[in-house]
């Protein structure tokens, strides 16, 4: 799943125009008429994992931005998550959650 995740995350970064990566490519797919490989995901998404990937999303969407870019997703953000929507999250996945968050970041930053 991290690996799924860093690819969209990259693919989906803006550049100085606020035109993501994604959209560059998907630009020239129309333009050439050919599929590009770069849009290509390096694995399946786990369908086992949705609720994590919901989870993270609805988190994320909900973050806080600091000077160089987005915050990380706090324990605390993730314990209002799982009382507020009542969705039971295991310590595994709620550090699954924690490497996502890892991940997004680390790619937001860089």
């Amino acid at each position: 799943m991290l690996e799924w995740a860093e690819f969209n995350f990259m693919l989906n970064k803006t550049d100085a125009s606020g035109t993501t990566k994604r959209e560059h490519l998907e630009q020239v797919e129309r333009q050439t008429g050919r599929s590009l490989k770069e849009l290509e995901p390096p694995t399946e998404f786990p369908d086992i994992l949705v609720h994590i990937w919901s989870a993270f999303t609805a988190l994320s969407n909900c973050r806080s931005q600091g000077f160089s870019g987005p915050n990380p997703i706090s324990y605390r953000d993730i314990k209002d998550y799982i009382e507020l929507t009542e969705s039971p999250l295991s310590p595994r996945e709620v550090n699954l959650l924690r490497e996502l968050d890892g991940v997004y970041t680390r790619t937001a930053h860089g």
